[in-house]
């Protein structure tokens, strides 16, 4: 590997929902300053949006999905971020981990010998959707502890969906934490500031707590690439279920039949979607208290991808998905 140089490494970490793709669309849409940046996504399911929205002929992008990064091992970490430095050559990569997924073992893994000459690990970045707050069940999550203990920076998303007692429970949360973070922020509409990338990291590798417990992966599969579309998977990871659908760019979505299709899901905790509609692409991604359907650009194949706390009956849903199709000319 050719590296003349120290490449600084950002984690943008945070639950689900915080709101991370959106933040580093932001940083890769305003914040480049005509660099040239890789990001590596990890996804805890088999079918991978992200790279699906982030992806420009200007940024490199890699995913590993399938698990988290910090409990399979540190292979897929290495690996990736190998394949990124050699063939981008960037002057800056962005690591985004699930929402599921425990950062300490990441910036272990960041911090490895064979990496000190090659990567400057700058400040972890944790995105929080304040409303979460309000949760106790989030509030005593493991992981979600384990996020705010990583944080350099620590942010308060979404804050132009944000009331007053949400801001309040906010600043009451931050005060409270100990050690205090030096940086708190609340953020509008995903535009995180590239200044706090530049922050430094801290000296001492996170602890790790002795709480966590890897996650018990299903046997693996080929990745959906791999696989002639149209491809669908469901699992249980760990306490949540996960189902992901792979069809071909060709086909094409009546947009009102399937959003009817999406809105009606109960019970779940994420649903990103890009899709092929007969009204132009589109991109839909849902969490527990929003639901945002953007228009995307062309894309090389419709996916979608669920997160639910208990299994969902997904022969339903994909009879549903397969009759809002455009039926096929003949």
């Amino acid at each position: 590997m050719k590296i003349s140089r120290s490449v600084p490494v950002n984690l943008i970490t945070g639950f689900l929902g915080a709101g991370k793709t959106t933040a580093i669309r932001h940083l890769l849409e305003h914040g480049r300053n005509g660099e040239r940046w890789a990001v590596l996504v990890n996804e805890f399911g088999k079918v991978g949006i992200d790279q699906s929205v982030l992806a420009s002929d200007e940024v490199a992008i890699k995913e590993v999905p399938g698990g988290c990064l910090c409990c399979t091992n540190h292979l897929p970490l290495q690996v990736a971020l190998s394949q990124l430095l050699a063939r981008a050559n960037p002057s800056r990569v962005l690591i985004e981990p699930t929402g599921l997924g425990h950062p300490a073992r990441v910036l272990e893994s960041l911090r490895e010998a064979h990496w000190r000459e090659v990567l400057e690990v700058r400040a972890t970045i944790t995105l929080v959707d304040a409303r979460e707050l309000a949760d106790p069940r989030v509030l005593a999550h493991e992981t979600f502890r384990a996020q705010i203990e990583a944080a350099d920076v620590l942010v308060f998303s979404k804050d132009d969906a944000l009331d007053e007692s949400d801001r309040a429970r906010a600043r009451e949360f931050a005060d409270g934490l100990i050690p205090p973070k030096v940086h708190v922020h609340f953020m509008r509409d995903g535009q995180m500031q590239r200044e706090w990338l530049d922050l430094p990291g801290r000296a001492q590798p996170v602890r790790r707590s002795l709480l966590h417990v890897p996650v018990v992966l299903a046997p693996a599969v080929a990745a959906p690439a791999a696989i002639e579309p149209p491809y669908h998977y469901n699992e249980h990871v760990g306490e949540v279920a996960i189902a992901g659908w792979v069809f071909p760019r060709e086909w094409q979505f009546r947009n009102t039949a399937l959003l009817d299709v999406l809105f009606g899901l109960r019970n779940t905790m994420r649903v990103k979607g890009v899709f092929n509609t007969d009204q132009g692409w589109i991109f839909f991604n849902a969490t527990r208290h929003e639901t945002a359907v953007n228009s995307e650009v062309s894309r090389a194949d419709n996916r979608l991808e669920i997160i639910a706390a208990d299994a969902l009956d997904w022969a339903a849903l994909e009879a549903g998905l397969l009759a809002a199709r455009v039926a096929p000319a003949t």
